[in-house]
């Protein structure tokens, strides 16, 4: 591959001129990110890039309550959106009838279920935990996702403060400019050698392992042919440019946006996305200066500073248990403490209520299991499906910037290796839809099933004395319906075809069996007649 130079190739101009200018945009959001990653994820609060690396990271912090409580929220959602031991989606074609096809229920379920597995056996759990903790931090989260020889996709969550991202005039994400920093070496080993100048050649013969910043910038492709097949002409155009020498390493493409950018929650105007840290913000930084004043305060109690004589104690003053202080024969003056008046117990009542605040900012009281002694099974799951629907409107944008254009995603990849069985012809041009089965979802679902239930409560007691009044309800229908918004396995239900094959072979049994019952009855009497006859 030939060394593309910025003065032979514009594109590596423009690209970087859009990049600058997206950095410039992004300024404010950074001082913000860096505050709130000192005192909710400290590990991540090099966010200007100035520590060194394995530099002791929250040596500021004197309470670890904030940390704790979005690391909470991150298991929340991990477990409701994406729990591994469940399968948290399903395909459909959004036609109810041609989704009872049974060639194409077999085909959505076979291809849903393939996808789950292969998720699985990479790497996505333990990059997706990332995300949930850098959108409760941060309100903006960014994974990557690559196709992988061995996993076939690999997930690689990606900081926040690298990156660089537009809005379409839809609102959705679809330019992406990441940066990142690697020494020569990685650099060849990714892109190969012929694309580094002679200066770079023996840079790189050299012991130095000086490293070098490289823009990954991934836009929608505007010029492109749809009929031919190559990187070139995919829907997304992919660079990637090594800044310092303004070389364009590689340039390709993507049929789907490789980066997915979900936002927590987003202010009109604004690309980034804003967090429950940075809302509880002044909260936080609250707790942790009061959390300081306790603990100083505690200290001075426990052990309180000490008032003594200038001449009538013999120096140094010793304050080790068992040990002895001299002083002068004959004075009168003691080492005494001095009472501060501190009271402890009033910070940890301040302090406590500051971290409720802090908890309904992150909605934790809304993901705990309501406990009550008084309360039965029932009235704990219906409590639960309660607070659940509470976070719909805050976990709906998660399915739709974040699991949807992932599973596009990896559908698209595996679509492309081939890994699923003959798509029924009948499927053919035919747009699949995500079908979200995670707990969330079942519990805005299963809204509908409630106010059933309350329908047949009200109900019941009339149908006791007119059983006829349950001949209005299509009990199959309620009950195929009742499973689809439960989630349960379509496996459990045979097919319509089935169940009338069945029915159908019942009511000729009951019928034989009547018939059979007529005739012994029939040859009884007539057995009785010809006795009475006789």
């Amino acid at each position: 591959m030939a060394v593309l130079q910025s003065d032979g190739n514009p594109i590596v101009e423009m690209i970087l001129k859009r990049h600058s200018k997206m950095e410039g945009r992004r300024e404010n959001w950074t001082s913000h990110w860096e505050e709130v990653s000192r005192f909710v994820i400290p590990r991540k609060d090099d966010i200007y890039k100035s520590k060194a690396n394995g530099e002791k990271k929250g040596n500021k912090i004197y309470t670890g309550h904030p940390v704790d409580t979005n690391e909470k929220l991150a298991s929340a959602l991990h477990g409701m959106l994406t729990n591994p031991s469940t399968n948290w989606f399903g395909l459909s074609t959004g036609d109810r009838k041609l989704d009872q096809n049974v060639e194409v229920k077999a085909w959505l379920q076979h291809a849903a279920q393939r996808m789950i597995d292969t998720l699985n056996q990479s790497n996505f759990q333990t990059q997706i935990h990332e995300v949930y903790l850098d959108l409760g931090g941060f309100g903006t989260g960014v994974l990557l996702i690559e196709e992988d020889k061995d996993m076939v996709f690999r997930f690689l969550s990606r900081p926040i403060y690298c990156a660089f991202i537009e809005e379409n005039h839809k609102g959705i994400v679809d330019t992406v400019s990441f940066e990142s920093k690697k020494t020569l070496s990685q650099i060849v080993g990714e892109f190969g050698e012929d694309i580094l100048d002679d200066e770079l050649k023996s840079e790189l013969e050299g012991e130095d392992d000086k490293e070098y910043t490289v823009v990954h910038f991934v836009t929608p492709r505007t010029d492109r042919d749809v009929a031919k097949l190559d990187t070139t002409n995919k829907k997304f155009a992919s660079y990637h440019i090594l800044k310092e020498k303004r070389i364009m390493l590689k340039e390709s493409g993507f049929d789907e946006l490789p980066y997915v950018v979900p936002r927590w929650s987003k202010i009109s105007g604004e690309v980034y996305g804003r967090s429950p840290a940075m809302k509880s913000l002044p909260d936080i930084k609250m707790l942790n200066a009061m959390q300081k004043a306790t603990i100083e305060a505690a200290q001075k109690a426990v052990n309180p500073p000490l008032v003594a004589p200038d001449d009538g104690v013999l120096l140094p003053i010793r304050t080790a248990p068992g040990a002895i202080n001299y002083k002068r024969a004959g004075t009168k003056d003691t080492i005494e403490p001095i009472n501060s008046g501190a009271r402890p117990d009033l910070g940890e009542a301040l302090i406590r209520s500051t971290e409720v605040k802090i908890e309904k900012a992150f909605f934790i009281d809304e993901l705990q299991i309501p406990s009550n002694d008084r309360m039965t099974a029932t009235e704990i799951m219906q409590r639960r499906e309660e607070q659940l629907r509470k976070l719909g409107p805050i976990l709906g944008r998660q399915h739709f910037e974040l699991l949807k254009p992932l599973i596009n995603r990896i559908f698209g990849i595996m679509i492309k290796k081939d890994m699923f069985d003959a798509i029924p012809e009948i499927l053919s041009g035919v747009d699949l839809e995500v079908r979200y089965t995670s707990q969330i979802a079942k519990a805005q679902r299963t809204a509908d099933s409630d106010d059933f239930s309350r329908v047949m409560a009200l109900v019941g007691p009339l149908a006791q004395a007119k059983p006829e009044m349950l001949d209005n309800f299509d009990t199959d229908t309620i009950l195929r319906d009742m499973m689809d918004k439960f989630g349960l396995p379509s496996e459990y239900l045979v097919s319509k075809t089935n169940m009338n094959k069945v029915r159908a072979e019942r009511q000729q049994a009951m019928s034989q069996q009547a018939q059979l019952e007529t005739a012994d009855k029939q040859a009884d009497v007539a057995g009785k007649v010809s006795q009475i006859e006789g």
